[in-house]
C-alpha cells in the first residue's frame, strides 16, 4: 500500500477511534508489523496496542536485534537460543484408525503468507471427519518473498514484509493440521525451491545458522517431521515423492521418464495425472502433479494467465508397496471426497 498523505490521515482517524493494531491493520490491508513502521515512521501518537494475554490472540515475543559484535564464544548458544521464535506447539487428542492400509494427506506450495485461507479451512472441515495416517507436505510452504534474491532491490515490493511474520503465521498453520492429526501419525516434509532461498541467505551469512532456518522456525523436530532436502526423493512403497524437479508442459511425464518410477510432485501449482505404459510391465509407470494451496495471482504474475489450480491429494500406501492417489482440486474454495461437500466459504 501506497501511504498517501490522505492515506494517512485516515490512519490517524482510525487511531483516534480507539481501535487496536490488528483491527486497523486488516482495515488498510496490511500486516502488524508494517502498521507499527507506518505510524513509528510517521510519528503517529495515540495508537491503543493489544493487550497480550496469551499465544492465541498476540504474536509471540522473539528478540528484535542481536549484537554479534564481541559475542564470547560461551555464551553464543544461549543468545541463538533466545533469537529463536518461542511457541507452543498443541497436543493432538486424535485417535489413529485401524485398517489395512495408511492414508496420508499431501498438501504443498502454501507459500505462506501468500496462502488461499478459504482452502485451507475446507481441508481442515476434511481433517476434522476424516483421521488420516499421517501428512505429507511438498514443499514451497514459505513464500519467502521478503528474502528472495528476485525482490533485492524491490523497496516498495518489500514494504511491511517480515520473516518473522512469516513464521508466525506458517507455525500457526502447521497447529491446525498438527493438531488434526493421530499422536503418533507420520509427519514428512519436503523443502521447495522457496525453502532454497533461506539456505542462500545463511550460506552468505553463516552466523545466523539455527537462527533463522526453517526447521528451527517452524519448530520440524519438535512437531515430529522428518525433513528432506530440496530436489531429494523419497520413497513411500513404490511410489517416490519429491518438491518437483521439472516444469513445462507435461511436468508428471518429465519425471517419471527423468526418474524411471512411479512418483508425484508438486512445484508446477497444476494437478496432472500420466501413465507411462510399457511392455516389459504389468502395470503402467504413473505420474502425478498435486495442486498448490496458494492465492492464484500474485502481483509478480502481472495478471498473466497460468494454468494453476488449487488442489490437494489423498494417497493410499498398502502393505505390500502398493498404492493408489486421489487428486482433488477445489473450484471456488469446494470439494467432494466420499459423497460430502467441503467449503472452506
Amino acid at each position: 500500500m501506497v501511504w498517501t498523505a490522505e492515506a494517512l490521515k485516515k490512519l490517524q482517524e482510525q487511531i483516534n477511534s480507539g481501535k487496536n493494531y490488528h483491527e486497523i491493520a486488516s482495515i488498510f490491508g496490511t500486516t502488524y508489523s508494517a502498521l507499527e513502521n507506518v505510524i513509528r515512521r510517521n510519528k503517529l501518537k495515540g495508537m491503543n496496542k493489544i493487550k497480550v494475554e496469551n499465544q492465541k490472540t498476540s504474536i509471540p515475543s522473539v528478540v528484535e536485534r542481536v549484537n554479534l559484535e564481541g559475542c564470547e564464544e560461551e555464551n553464543f548458544e544461549e543468545m541463538k537460543k533466545a533469537c529463536k521464535l518461542q511457541w507452543d506447539i498443541p497436543k493432538t487428542k486424535v485417535s489413529a484408525n485401524k485398517k489395512g492400509f495408511k492414508t496420508f494427506i499431501i498438501v504443498g506450495d502454501h507459500h505462506v503468507p501468500e496462502h488461499d485461507v478459504p482452502a485451507h479451512r475446507a481441508i481442515f472441515s476434511l481433517m476434522d471427519d476424516y483421521k488420516f495416517d499421517g501428512i505429507i507436505e511438498l514443499g514451497d510452504f514459505l513464500d519467502l518473498g521478503c528474502i528472495s534474491h528476485w525482490n533485492k532491490g524491490k523497496n516498495k515490493t518489500l514494504e511491511g514484509k517480515r520473516l518473522k511474520n512469516d513464521y508466525i503465521v506458517g507455525n500457526a498453520i502447521l497447529d491446525e493440521f498438527d493438531k488434526r492429526l493421530p499422536k503418533n501419525a507420520e509427519r514428512h516434509f519436503f523443502k521447495g525451491n522457496h525453502e532454497l532461498w533461506l539456505d542462500q541467505v545463511i550460506e552468505d551469512q553463516p552466523a545466523l545458522d539455527n537462527l533463522f532456518d526453517l526447521q528451527t522456525g517452524l519448530h520440524l523436530k519438535e512437531r515430529g517431521y522428518s525433513i528432506y532436502d530440496y530436489n531429494e526423493i523419497k520413497g513411500f512403497g513404490r511410489l517416490k515423492i519429491t518438491h518437483g524437479i521439472y516444469c513445462g508442459t507435461t511436468p508428471a511425464r518429465t519425471h517419471v521418464i527423468k526418474t524411471l518410477s512411479n512418483i508425484l510432485v508438486g512445484h508446477c501449482h497444476s494437478p496432472e495425472m500420466v501413465c507411462v505404459h510399457s511392455p516389459a510391465k504389468e502395470v503402467s509407470v504413473v505420474g502425478y502433479v498435486n495442486g498448490s494451496l496458494c492465492k492464484q495471482a500474485p502481483d509478480y504474475m502481472k495478471n498473466k494467465p497460468s494454468n494453476w489450480a488449487i488442489g490437494f491429494a489423498v494417497f493410499y500406501l498398502f502393505p505390500d508397496g502398493s498404492f493408489d492417489v486421489t487428486l482433488i482440486r477445489m473450484v471456488k474454495s469446494r470439494f467432494v471426497f466420499n459423497g460430502k461437500v467441503y467449503s472452506g466459504v
